[in-house]
């Protein structure tokens, strides 16, 4: 009889365990953890059919905001993806090259150097590594950067990150939108907006700017210690590794005083790279060529606003299949289905923004604000209300589908 009951109670506390740990699970990889545009991005990338991209960007906000695939693919016939999360510090980007090898097999790298701009007492925060580290596969990629970027103390919260997000339930209902939209990427199979995110505004800037005079400033200053550490890191491994189908670049920015200095660090790191037997394009000092206004194409001081990002990427994809001999991969109907949705996602946001960009410009405003337009589900139900209601050319499908049905 007691043998009976100890096995009752054995079973009732091996179930109680098994509940506590897929509970866990559930709360820390759905509810209980970062949940932002970050995310949907990243989960954007790991949810593209392997080998499936024909160009992956590397960096931080200024890739996402500048580069827009949806476009890329509709002029060009090019399948990109932005595999770049906010503020990214120098640490991050070898290990975003590892993961785009591991799951991709584009025809090309493009990795955006604002990662390695930061000097050392301006290094981002852990916030900018979490905006990483919490949303790729937990590989050995993972692992080496747990263990060599954190504390032994500190790297539990990186294995059981439910420990730092425990109290996240207070970001409820207003997260919603973010977990509802991740869940329907991950079912869905791709990302609608291919990791797109811009704000509509039209930034004009005061004070001295030096984007003028960039394309003839050769001046330069030091990288940060850690910064220039991570890049010839970055450029040993892939010498080592043969890996050649790599492009550095650095996207277009407002360069007042503070940015002028980064500027000449910039010019350091393009004379580390070449050196090292790699490609460098920096668009600082292309304004003119791409036909970037710096009163018209952003929307603060370091991001493009949709009409900058139209230009960037259109010049981008001109020098990747006239210069580079980039071609587009051969996809299966439903990958040119999932493409055509991007499209029409892309055209929705362009729609909306430039009519948010003209209300704020009828009301004599131009600051450093505007409306955000991103993937999380309140974002997407007012662009497409928007288009709805403006283009109804792009839902022509819909009612071809309706009366097929009928």
């Amino acid at each position: 009889m007691k043998k009976k009951l100890y096995i009752t109670r054995a079973i009732k506390i091996i179930c109680f365990a098994l509940a506590v740990v897929i509970s866990t699970y559930l709360l820390q990889a759905y509810v209980l953890k970062r949940n932002d545009n970050n995310t949907l991005r990243m989960d954007g990338f790991f949810v593209e059919d392997k080998e499936s991209l024909d160009v992956v960007y590397i960096g931080a906000s200024d890739v996402y905001a500048g580069y827009s695939a949806g476009l890329a693919y509709d002029e060009y016939g090019l399948t990109s993806y932005p595999f770049a999360t906010q503020a990214s510090p120098p640490q991050v980007v070898l290990p975003q090259i590892k993961d785009v090898i591991k799951h991709q097999n584009p025809k090309m790298i493009v990795v955006e150097i604002n990662s390695f701009m930061y000097k050392d007492n301006d290094l981002p925060a852990e916030a900018s590594h979490r905006m990483f580290v919490d949303n790729i596969p937990r590989d050995d990629i993972w692992a080496d950067y747990i263990k060599e970027n954190f504390p032994e103390e500190d790297q539990i919260e990186y294995w059981l990150p439910i420990i730092k997000y425990h109290g996240s339930w207070s970001d409820y209902p207003w997260k919603l939108k973010f977990l509802l939209t991740d869940l329907a990427l991950r079912q869905r199979g791709y990302s609608s907006f291919r990791g797109f995110k811009t704000v509509a505004n039209e930034f004009h800037p005061g004070g001295k700017l030096y984007n003028d005079t960039l394309a003839e400033t050769d001046d330069k200053l030091p990288l940060g210690y850690t910064s220039e550490r991570c890049l010839r890191e970055t450029l040993d491994y892939l010498k080592e590794n043969n890996i050649k189908n790599v492009i550095f670049t650095r996207f277009p920015h407002i360069v007042n005083n503070k940015a002028y200095s980064r500027f000449k660090r910039c010019n350091t790191a393009q004379q580390i790279i070449e050196e090292s037997g790699f490609d460098f394009i920096n668009l600082e000092r292309y304004g003119k060529q791409i036909g970037i206004d710096v009163n018209k194409d952003f929307y603060n001081w370091d991001h493009l606003n949709i009409y900058g990002a139209e230009k960037l990427t259109r010049y981008f994809c001109d020098k990747l299949t006239k210069e580079y001999g980039v071609t587009p991969n051969e996809l299966t109907e439903s990958q040119k289905a999932e493409w055509a949705e991007s499209v029409k996602t892309y055209k929705m946001i362009y729609y909306y923004s430039a009519e948010m960009i003209k209300r704020r410009s009828d009301l004599g405003k131009n600051d450093n604000s505007g409306t955000t337009v991103s993937e999380d589900d309140t974002s997407v139900k007012t662009i497409e209300k928007y288009a709805r209601k403006t283009h109804p050319e792009l839902f022509a499908d819909e009612a071809t589908e309706a009366a097929k049905a009928e």
